[in-house]
C-alpha cells in the first residue's frame, strides 16, 4: 500500500495499451487511483469501452429520484452477447419462472456483481473501470476463457445519487495535496452522507421491502436473470483488513448445503490470491446471511450464491489515510482488492459453471416438487393493504391466485397463533408454497426463523401478514379449490339512491390517510365519527371520514370532485349519503362527528438526527402522502417561529436539544402544539419535569430496578471477559415482532382492530403513563417473534408502545417503537397517520 507508485503504475498502463489498443483507466483519468471520479465519468469511460470492444454492452435499467441514470454492463464473448437474450431465457427457463423455452437452448453461467449501494462507500463503484478493463483488454490471458461460458453483469453503483454527494463533498473538501491524517476534512463527511440516496434509506436494506424506486428499478433487472452468483461490494472502517465469504452464522435454515459449501470454495480463492499478495483478509466473524433484505440474502433465497465483500475504507479513508499498523490505505489499494476479488468470482464461477448450473436447476425444480417449509397453503383475506402486498409479490415473481369460490375450512390463524375454522371468500388471496420463488415466499411469512445464532446483524422477525394486518391462515398440506388469477371486483354501488349530501369513507388503511391529504390540500372540510352510527341501515364505523356538503358550500362541482379524489387514493368501501339523520349514534352535524383541522407540519434534519429516520419521515409526506412538509437544520431550529406549524416531529436520534430549545417546544406545546417523538427522541422527554416520558410508574419502581441492577452489578464481578458480547445482548434485541393490545376507543388506535404488532427494534422500555392515554401497550405474557434477550423480554411486559399525553392546550405523541421504519411496516404507516390526522387535529369539542 503505497501512495506514491504512480511512475510505476504509468509503466503498468502503456504495457496495457500495448496489449489491448484500449486506453487503460489510468490513461483514460488523469487522477485514476488518487482522486474519485463522478458517476458519470465511470460511466463515459465503460461507455468508450462498448465502443471499442465486442465484449461489453451497457443497459439502462432505471433512473435514481434525482434523475442519475442507472445501468447494467454486460461482459462475456462476442458470441454470447450477440446471443444474450437467448441465454437469458434458456437460464431463465431452468428456474420455471419462464414457461416456453427458447427453440435453441444456451446455458451458460451467470454473474452479477453490484457496487456501493452505500454511496460513500465509493472505492467499489471506482474499481469497476479496471475490472471491466482487466476483463476485456487481454492483460489477463485467463478471461477469454471465463467469459466463453460465463455471462458477467456489472451494477457500477446501486446508488448513484449518495455516490456523487460523496464525490461532490471530498473533491470539495481535498486539494493537490494528500492528507492521510485523520484530522483533516477531507475524512469528515458531513450529515447527509452519501451512504443513503435521496430519501436517506440504506438500500441495502431494502431488497425484499422495495420501497425505494432504484431498488424497485434494480430487482426487476435482477429477475429478469436470477445469476447463479451474486457479489455485493462493500467498504468498511479503514482499519478493517478485506472481508470475503463465507458468511458467519447464523445462516437461515433455508440454504442449501451447496450453497454454504460454494461460498467457502470462492472465499479460498480469494485467499490464495490475497496470500500470494501478502494482503490481510479475514472471514466468518461478522456477516450473516438471515435477514432477508440484504445484497447477500435475498438472492440467496433466489437460489444464488449471495456474498457480500467488504474493502476497509469508507467515507472517512477519502483519498488516503493512516491505518492503525502504520501503513497507508488508499483509493488505488481498494481498486486493486475489488478487482482481485471480482476476478476471482468470475474465475472460480467459471471453473464450476456445471456445478453452478446443475444446483440452481435442481433448487428451483425442488422449490416447487417439494417446498421446505413448515405450509403449503396461505390464504390472506382480503383487506384494503392486500393490494400493495400483491404489488411486492409481483415484483420478486412470488405466484398467487384469488379464490373464486366461498368455503368454510380449518387452519393455523397467525394473528391468534391458533387453528381457526374461518370462511373463504372470493377476493381472499391463495397462495401455494409449490412454486419456484418458494424459499423467498416462506422466508417472507415465516412468523419465526430458526436463529441459530442470537448474535445477528439485523432484525430477526419480518413476518409479512404481521406488517401489513392481514389476517392469514395457513395450511400444513396443500389445498387446492377453484381460484382465478383475476381478483374478483364487488360491483354492488355504494352511492346512495338520491343525491349525495355527505361521504363516507372508512378510515383503515394508508389509502384513507392519503385521501384526507388530498381533501386538505383541495380546502375541504372533513369531518371524522367519533363513534358507530347508521344511516337508512348503512352503518358507519367509528373512525370514518365524512365529507359533507354543508362544510364545503364553496365546491360548486363536490360530488364530481369528491369521487375522482375517492378514484385516485384507491380507497376501497366508501358510501354515499342522501341524508344526514341517522338511524343511531348521532346525525352528521352534531357532536360526535369532530372537525379535522389539516396539520402544518415541521421535522428536524442534520447532525445527531438518525438520517434513516429523518429520510422515513420525508418519503412518507413527499412519496407515500403528497403533503406538505418543513424540513429545518437543527442548526436553524432556534429561528423557527413554531407558531407557523401545529404538528413538530422529532425523529428519532440523539441530538441533545438544549434547555432552552425544550422549554420553547414545551411552551408552544402548552399553547395548542402537537409533538411527536420517535424511539431515541423520546430521551429528549425522559424523566423530566413538565411535559415527560417517566420511566417508571413510581418511585418505588425506580428504586427496585435501581436495587436490582446493583445486585447484577455485584453477581457479575467474576464474569468471564469472552462472555461478554452474549451478556450484553440478552438486554437488547436487534428487531422483533412483539404483539400490542390496542385501545381502539382513542383516535391513535382507529382503524387498527384491537391488536398491533409492532416493530420492536430498541431495548427502549417504559411504564404505562399517569396522566396519559397508553393506546398501544404489550400485555402481560405477549407474544413475540424474533430475538428478544431475556433481560429485556420481562421489562416489556406491562409497558407502553405508543401513547398520548395532554399538555396545557396541545399533546406530545410518544412512539417508543417506529412505526415507519425502512417503511415497509405497513400497518405502521397508517398508524402514523393517526398520530399526523386525528390526534390534536380534532376540534375543541373533543
Amino acid at each position: 500500500m503505497r501512495i506514491y507508485s504512480f511512475f510505476f503504475l504509468f509503466l503498468l498502463s502503456v504495457t496495457m495499451y500495448s496489449q489491448s489498443g484500449l486506453l487503460t483507466p489510468q490513461q483514460h483519468f488523469a487522477l485514476y487511483g488518487r482522486q474519485h471520479h463522478f458517476f458519470h465519468q465511470i460511466m463515459e469511460y465503460i461507455s468508450y469501452l462498448d465502443a471499442n470492444s465486442d465484449k461489453v454492452r451497457i443497459e439502462k435499467y432505471g433512473e435514481t429520484y434525482q434523475g442519475r441514470p442507472m445501468y447494467l454492463v454486460y461482459i462475456s464473448s462476442p458470441q454470447n452477447l450477440a446471443n444474450l437474450e437467448n441465454i437469458r431465457q434458456s437460464h431463465l427457463h431452468t428456474t420455471g419462472m419462464l414457461e416456453t423455452a427458447p427453440q435453441k437452448k444456451d446455458e451458460k453461467a451467470v454473474v452479477w456483481c453490484s457496487f456501493g449501494v452505500h454511496g460513500n462507500e465509493a472505492g467499489a463503484t471506482e474499481s469497476v473501470p479496471q475490472i471491466v478493463y482487466d476483463l476485456i483488454s487481454g492483460a489477463d490471458p485467463r478471461a477469454d476463457q471465463w467469459l466463453s461460458n460465463t455471462v458477467v453483469i456489472l451494477d457500477p453503483s446501486l446508488n448513484p445519487d449518495g455516490f456523487d454527494r460523496y464525490v461532490h463533498f471530498l473533491k470539495s473538501a481535498s486539494g493537490q495535496r494528500i492528507h492521510p491524517e485523520t484530522n483533516h476534512r477531507e475524512h469528515m463527511e458531513p450529515w447527509p452522507t452519501g451512504r443513503y440516496n435521496h430519501y436517506l434509506f440504506d438500500m441495502n436494506r431494502d431488497w425484499a421491502w422495495q420501497t425505494q424506486k432504484e431498488t424497485q428499478a434494480r430487482i426487476a433487472a435482477y429477475n429478469r436473470w436470477l445469476p447463479h452468483v451474486h457479489a455485493d461490494f462493500h467498504e468498511m472502517g479503514y482499519n478493517n483488513h478485506y472481508y470475503f465469504a463465507p458468511a458467519v452464522e447464523p445462516y437461515h435454515a433455508f440454504l442449501t448445503p451447496f450453497q454454504r459449501q460454494f461460498q467457502t470454495e470462492i472465499g479460498q480463492s480469494h485467499g490464495n490470491y490475497f496470500d500470494q499478495k501478502g494482503w490481510l483478509y479475514w472471514t466468518r466473524e461478522v456477516f450473516d446471511l438471515f435477514y432477508p433484505s440484504y445484497g447477500d440474502t435475498y438472492p440467496c433465497y433466489s437460489g444464488a450464491i449471495g456474498m457480500t465483500y467488504e474493502q476497509g475504507g469508507n467515507s472517512s479513508s477519502g483519498r488516503a489515510i493512516l491505518m492503525n499498523n502504520g501503513d497507508t490505505l488508499t483509493i488505488q489499494d481498494k481498486i486493486d482488492h475489488n478487482t482481485i476479488v471480482a476476478l476471482s468470482t468470475i474465475e472460480v464461477s467459471s471453473k464450476n459453471a456445471d456445478r453452478l448450473r446443475a444446483a440452481f436447476s435442481s433448487y428451483y425444480a425442488e422449490s416447487v416438487k417439494n417446498p421446505r417449509g413448515k405450509f403449503k397453503t396461505y390464504i390472506l383475506k382480503d383487506a384494503p393493504a392486500l393490494s400493495r402486498l400483491a404489488a411486492l409479490f409481483d415484483r420478486s415473481g412470488i405466484r398467487y391466485a384469488w379464490a373464486g369460490q366461498q368455503s368454510r375450512l380449518t387452519a393455523y390463524h397467525y394473528q391468534s397463533g391458533q387453528s381457526r375454522t374461518f370462511d373463504v371468500q372470493k377476493g381472499d388471496m391463495v397462495i401455494q408454497s409449490a412454486q419456484p420463488r418458494s424459499v423467498l415466499l416462506q422466508v417472507l411469512m415465516e412468523e419465526e426463523a430458526a436463529l441459530k445464532d442470537s448474535v445477528t446483524y439485523d432484525i430477526t422477525a419480518w413476518t409479512l401478514p404481521f406488517a401489513y394486518q392481514i389476517d392469514c391462515y395457513a395450511f400444513t398440506e396443500a389445498t387446492s379449490f377453484k381460484t382465478s388469477q383475476t381478483k374478483p371486483v364487488d360491483t354492488a354501488l355504494l352511492d346512495s339512491e338520491g343525491p349525495i349530501v355527505a361521504f363516507q369513507v372508512p378510515w383503515n388503511d394508508l389509502n384513507s390517510a392519503r385521501l384526507l391529504a388530498a381533501l386538505h390540500k383541495d380546502g375541504y372540510k372533513v369531518r371524522m365519527a367519533m363513534k358507530e352510527a347508521s344511516y337508512q341501515g348503512k352503518p358507519v364505523q367509528k373512525g370514518s371520514l365524512i365529507i359533507h356538503k354543508g362544510d364545503n358550500p364553496w365546491k360548486k362541482q363536490f360530488e364530481a370532485e369528491i369521487k375522482g379524489h375517492l378514484r385516485k387514493s384507491g380507497v376501497e368501501g366508501w358510501r354515499g349519503h342522501s341524508s344526514g339523520f341517522s338511524d343511531y349514534g348521532g346525525d352528521f352535524g352534531g357532536h360526535q362527528y369532530h372537525l379535522l383541522h389539516a396539520p402544518k407540519v415541521l421535522t428536524l434534519a442534520g447532525r445527531g438526527v438518525q438520517a434513516n429516520s429523518c429520510g422515513e419521515i420525508w418519503y412518507y409526506f413527499d412519496q407515500l402522502l403528497d403533503y406538505d412538509l418543513s424540513v429545518v437544520e437543527i442548526e436553524r431550529f432556534d429561528r423557527i417561529d413554531l407558531t407557523q406549524y401545529n404538528t413538530l416531529i422529532l425523529p428519532d436520534g440523539y441530538y441533545g436539544l438544549e434547555e432552552n430549545q425544550m422549554a420553547k417546544i414545551s411552551d408552544w406545546v402548552k399553547s395548542g402544539g402537537r409533538v411527536i417523538a420517535i424511539d431515541g427522541a423520546i430521551q429528549q422527554f425522559q424523566d423530566k419535569s413538565g411535559l415527560s416520558m417517566d420511566t417508571y410508574a413510581t418511585e418505588d419502581d425506580k428504586k427496585k430496578a435501581e436495587e436490582a441492577a446493583d445486585a447484577q452489578a455485584l453477581a457479575s464481578r467474576l464474569n468471564d471477559y469472552q462472555g461478554s458480547e452474549r451478556r450484553n445482548i440478552s438486554k437488547t434485541t436487534a428487531g422483533a415482532i412483539v404483539y400490542n393490545a390496542v385501545d381502539d376507543s382513542h383516535p391513535l388506535g382507529f382503524g387498527l382492530g384491537k391488536s398491533y404488532f409492532s416493530l420492536k427494534t430498541s431495548s427502549a422500555a417504559y411504564a404505562l403513563q399517569k396522566g396519559a392515554w397508553n393506546v398501544l401497550h404489550v400485555p402481560q405474557n405477549y407474544r413475540s417473534f424474533g430475538f428478544i434477550g431475556n433481560g429485556l423480554k420481562g421489562k416489556l411486559s406491562g409497558s407502553v408502545s405508543f401513547a398520548a399525553k395532554a399538555y396545557g392546550n396541545g399533546q406530545a405523541i410518544f412512539m417508543v417503537d417506529n412505526p415507519l421504519f425502512r417503511c415497509f411496516w405497513d400497518r405502521g404507516l397508517l398508524l402514523f397517520s393517526n398520530a399526523l390526522f386525528l390526534n390534536g387535529t380534532l376540534d375543541e369539542n373533543y
